[in-house]
């Protein structure tokens, strides 16, 4: 039997759903039909898992937010319904290899082995207890400020002005500049853009340094780099409760991130967990989150070269 590349897999479903014109990492919150993904413990899920389950979630039609295997079903009393489609998702297994740059002979060095399991959404699973119901969200028409959430995203500490029209962030002086309010259709518009321009704030370089110095800006580093903004940005809505609409689609960028997923099957993956470390650090004031073991390596072992970055990081 052939083996299985799971980096090329994955990359080539999220290509696949790009060509197609659909952004996987984008949630319907209106409709409640995708939110965080949750463990059978309760835990979310994280990184490029959170994107599988949401693809899964939006081909299959499947409501649920928890997800669990065939075996946690069972234990819970529950039956996963005949002919029900698993979803594969990933784990980073920590191994033991020889480490060759040692003067010591029997010295050893652990790297992360991506591994795969398969797990099921609760609304596959019968006799589930009533916990496990998928929560109803309730869309919210108001253009009032959701003083509640942006007072999760503003505890991140980042330096925040209003005014003008456009949303950046810039680097040179770590200003995250805001559109004034009242141009926004809604307040959830208003606070996923936030989170977008965030998740480029948390790049500077006395934060993640995920930004180089050169004046000449790489289109595809910087597609890159608002890449993993996007991706963060969901996150971080989907964790929030953000009902509504999510940012405005890059049409612009959709070919240099498929140029990048195309070249580089891992792309994804190290997008994907600087995404996560991105939205961990806007919200690490606003609430204790969950930190969990083996689900994906520290974004320091598969941190990319720096992305070389104009003047400004703008939607």
């Amino acid at each position: 039997m052939a083996k299985i590349d799971t980096y090329e897999t994955v990359t080539n479903s999220i290509i696949h759903q790009l060509e197609a014109g659909t952004k996987p990492w984008v949630c319907d919150w209106a409709t409640g039909g995708i939110q965080m993904p949750h463990r059978v413990t309760g835990d979310m899920y994280r990184g490029i898992n959170v994107v599988l389950l949401w693809m899964a979630a939006q081909e299959n039609r499947l409501t649920g937010r928890t997800w669990m295997t065939f075996k946690q079903a069972s234990s819970l009393g529950a039956k996963v319904r005949k002919g029900s489609k698993g979803t594969r998702i990933v784990f980073f297994k920590k191994i033991d290899v020889k480490d060759r740059n040692a003067s010591d002979a029997d010295a050893t060095v652990q790297i992360p082995m991506l591994r795969t399991y398969t797990v099921f959404n609760s609304d596959q699973i019968d006799d589930l207890p009533a916990k496990y119901a998928t929560p109803i969200v309730q869309p919210n028409p108001s253009i009032e400020r959701d003083r509640v959430n942006e007072a999760a995203l503003r505890s991140s500490g980042a330096q925040i002005t209003e005014g003008g029209a456009s949303a950046h962030y810039t680097p040179s002086t770590d200003i995250v500049t805001m559109p004034d309010f009242e141009r926004f259709t809604s307040s959830s518009g208003y606070l996923a853009t936030l989170a977008h321009e965030l998740c480029h704030w948390t790049g500077h370089k006395s934060r993640h340094d995920r930004f180089g110095h050169n004046s000449k800006a790489d289109r595809a580093s910087y597609a890159f780099e608002e890449l993993v903004a996007e991706m963060g940005a969901a996150f971080i809505g989907s964790q929030l409760g953000i009902v509504g609409e999510h940012i405005e689609n890059h049409s612009a960028y959709l070919s240099h991130w498929l140029k990048v997923l195309k070249e580089d099957k891992r792309a994804i993956f190290r997008a994907a967990s600087l995404a996560q470390a991105a939205a961990d650090m806007v919200l690490a004031n606003a609430g204790e989150l969950p930190t969990l073991e083996g689900e994906e390596p520290t974004t320091e072992s598969i941190k990319p070269a720096p992305v070389m970055l104009q003047a400004e990081l703008a939607l």
